[in-house]
């Protein structure tokens, strides 16, 4: 019998690739070939790429190269570029990357084991596999996946592509239109997912308030999340991604009333001055943003608000940065990530005029997140005392310790939890006595083990 091929994924960007990522092992796994965590120990390497950002873009070059010279060091037969960099360069990465063997763009990946068998069994020419504008057409399914996160939760994508013409923004030109998946189809998803013992399903799409939009005319995320809420062993549900004008109150009420969703949105604005929103195309003023943050805080009491910022589009004068500071030290967001803007190329903004060094755009983003800290770090401060449940995802090996969430902590991008080694399993819900608190970590001992 011979040796199971051995292929070796690199997922780098956001949690809808992470997604993508999962579905391609999947396949993987389905065709007979042998999942390994180290890339020295593969046959063959996937990277999984985002072209997302100029800094993204870069990382995801240095991983393939890196990757590359385990060919010309080990025994690494193969080199493969998958997902959102390899659809937006495709062409570029084959011409200018001679390591690399097959260049996938956004395609469903099924093909993805016969090109690994293809590279290893050896072959009289170079075999490099492109899919040229290689978007499914429909939303895909996410049945078959093999998870790469902890298993106390797990991301469940809604749906694909971005209605929006943001002019800072490529997804919509990668990913296309916005196709929402079946609610039926979510629903088995998030079946097996509970099967899988995962305790948490974190909602994520480009823009999952538009969930329903294209096949309905209306917008269904609220019906979702309920549908949801009713699968046995799914504990808690946090919903990613939500666009600022398009939450309802019917969102809102699922939020506020419904026991298994967590008290937290991350709905991000990208900025609070109005002329930088309309330079943006998003799609709404300065004044309706704010409407929509104070709604949140109304109409569901303790909720986490996580948003996003950019600073330096261009044409942001003074005056637009200083409301971005008011807005930071004023509203004071539980959870919040500034970026400095990046230009594009094959975006709106690329060729806009008064773009702006990119040392001060820098600068910016540095003098929000300073302000965020002190926001933040009395948020943290404001669990001292106070016993809450947290979701166990596992044991930090260089901490020694324990790590959970809060339900104020979304997985990869918010703070996190620490407890004593032995006190909880992870995959587990607990009610802890927080102790202490740093900026982006609490310290806790368990009080009572729910499940």
């Amino acid at each position: 019998m011979n040796e199971a091929i051995r292929v070796s994924l690199i997922s780098l960007g956001c949690a809808r690739n992470l997604v993508d990522s999962e579905v391609l092992l999947g396949h993987v796994v389905e065709e007979g070939l042998q999942v390994v965590h180290d890339p020295e120990d593969a046959d063959v390497v996937v990277v999984n790429t985002c072209g997302f950002i100029e800094t993204a873009k870069q990382e995801s070059i240095d991983t393939i190269l890196s990757v590359a010279r385990l060919k010309q060091e080990g025994n690494l037969k193969g080199v493969i570029a998958v997902g959102c960099l390899a659809q937006r360069y495709g062409d570029e990465l084959k011409r200018s990357i001679g390591e690399l063997d097959a260049v996938f763009g956004l395609s469903d990946y099924s093909g993805v084991p016969a090109v690994v068998r293809r590279i290893v069994n050896g072959s009289d020419r170079r075999w490099v596999a492109t899919v040229d504008g290689g978007r499914p057409k429909g939303p895909r399914s996410d049945t078959k996946r093999v998870l790469l996160t902890p298993k106390s939760f797990a991301y469940l994508r809604i749906s694909e592509g971005c209605d929006h013409t943001c002019t800072f923004c490529a997804i919509p030109k990668m990913r296309g239109r916005n196709r929402s998946k079946p609610i039926d189809v979510l629903v088995e998803e998030a079946q097996n997912l509970a099967a899988a013992g995962i305790k948490e399903l974190v909602v994520v799409a480009e823009d999952s308030t538009a969930y329903g939009l294209d096949t309905t005319r209306k917008r269904q995320i609220h019906v979702l999340l309920e549908r949801l809420a009713e699968v046995e062993g799914i504990e808690w549900i946090r919903l990613m991604y939500a666009y600022p004008h398009t939450v309802l109150p019917e969102l809102t009420t699922f939020l506020r009333e419904h026991p298994k969703a967590v008290k937290y949105l991350d709905i991000p604005i990208q900025h609070i001055s109005s002329p930088m929103l309309k330079a943006m195309k998003r799609g709404v003023a300065g004044e309706q943003v704010r409407g929509i943050l104070d709604r949140l805080r109304a109409e569901v009491p303790g909720i986490a608000v996580r948003s996003t910022l950019i600073t330096g589009f261009p044409g942001e004068t003074e005056a637009d940065f200083a409301a971005l500071r008011t807005l930071v030290t004023g509203y004071r967001f539980e959870r919040l990530g500034v970026f400095p803007y990046s230009q594009e190329e094959g975006t709106p903004a690329f060729d806009l005029p008064d773009q702006i060094p990119a040392a001060v755009a820098e600068a910016r983003a540095g003098e929000l997140m300073e302000l965020q800290r002190g926001v933040m770090g009395a948020f943290q401060r404001s669990f001292v005392g106070r016993t809450v449940p947290v979701l166990v995802d596992g044991y930090d090996q260089d901490a020694k310790r324990l790590v959970a969430r809060t339900q104020a902590d979304a997985p990869e991008v918010d703070g996190r939890v620490l407890l004593p080694k032995g006190s909880a399993e992870p995959g587990t819900i607990v009610t802890v006595s927080i102790t202490g608190a740093d900026d982006y970590e609490l310290h806790g001992k368990v009080a009572v083990s729910r499940r």
